[in-house]
């Protein structure tokens, strides 16, 4: 089987068989790592079990939440080791006592906290400069943005917004700035890497909007999206055999959009047929039928667009693409 039938075959929802064995071990080993703890504990602390066991699961909650955090900042890790306490400390009591009610006020508390902290650090300039964006009043969005920045300079959502209000603009330049300002922030911030690679492509620079889609990726591997993206770069650069296998994991994935899973289709197509794959890409063909009515809605989304360089590849796909369904 070659390697884009490997690919296909992924694409179709096949568990392989490392999946499939971890599946059915993995949850025989956790229930496993279960009842040996709890017989452990009991041996050491027959008369105080339900203490122990308390302890255990608060101490391997805990543990569990540094290593979920591990690649965040450390003001991060350490703010939200504070507001993950009163409900490690609720869970505890109410293990303990066995009062259920103990759990669900440290549960609250933390949830009282957490809406606190987002409320609290989050500007509130940049939250209404992100409902006009939203509602597409640019001008507004841009004016509340800035002044967000002004306030909280070092709060990285604000430059990667204004750099997507300048990507609507087709203000090429200055949205590519703000999102390396972004970057420079939070090195880290998967959508940032993913505006970074929108402003290349927009400006046909396929290389460098390649390398930030799989930056990107690498910081959020399950994303469909930023792999379509990543799948386009590669077929504008004639990698058809990494576009394919770009394009059949996008597809294996969750697209969510209509207009995503006909292009994807379209383009994995198109792949195939430059690596002369003449049966499979017979087959995506036919994958590709039922989705037929986003040819009208893509036809709309490109309809009336300013110029910019990547366009004229869009509005050629487009008008081949439609002549693929009977």
């Amino acid at each position: 089987m070659t390697e884009t039938s490997k690919q296909k075959a992924r694409s179709e929802h096949s568990l392989t068989k490392k999946e499939l064995r971890a599946s059915l071990i993995l949850p025989i080993v956790i229930t496993l790592i279960i009842w040996g703890v709890g017989l452990l504990l009991y041996l050491v602390t027959p008369g105080e079990f339900n203490t122990a066991v308390a302890i255990f699961i608060s101490l391997a909650l805990l543990l569990f939440l540094l290593y979920w955090t591990r690649q965040a900042e450390k003001r991060l890790r350490i703010t939200a080791v504070i507001i993950a306490v009163p409900a490690l400390i609720g869970i505890s009591l109410g293990m303990i006592r066995g009062d259920v009610s103990d759990t669900l006020i440290g549960i609250g508390v933390t949830f009282l906290l957490l809406f606190l902290y987002r409320a609290l650090n989050t500007p509130i300039s940049y939250r209404v400069a992100l409902r006009h964006f939203r509602e597409g009043d640019m001008e507004t969005a841009l004016d509340l943005v800035d002044k967000a920045i002004h306030a909280r300079p070092d709060f990285w959502e604000s430059y990667q917004l204004r750099a997507l209000i300048f990507l609507t603009e087709l203000d090429f330049s200055r949205a590519e700035r703000s999102a390396k300002e972004a970057i420079a922030r939070k090195p880290n911030a998967h959508p940032v890497y993913n505006t970074l690679g929108q402003v290349y492509l927009a400006e046909a620079k396929f290389s460098k909007a390649q390398t930030n889609f799989a930056q990107a990726l690498n910081l959020e591997p399950g994303n469909a999206l930023y792999r379509y993206h990543l799948g386009l770069c590669q077929f504008r650069q004639e990698d058809y055999r990494e576009a394919a296998a770009s394009f059949m994991a996008a597809i294996s994935g969750s697209l969510r959009f209509l207009t995503y899973e006909l292009q994807a289709h379209y383009y994995l197509w198109r792949s195939l047929t430059a690596l002369q794959e003449t049966e499979q890409a017979q087959t995506v063909h036919e994958k590709m039928q039922p989705f037929a009515p986003g040819v009208p809605l893509i036809q709309e989304q490109l309809a009336n667009q300013p110029d910019y360089p990547h366009l004229t590849y869009l509005h050629a796909d487009a008008a081949d693409l439609s002549q693929q369904f009977s």
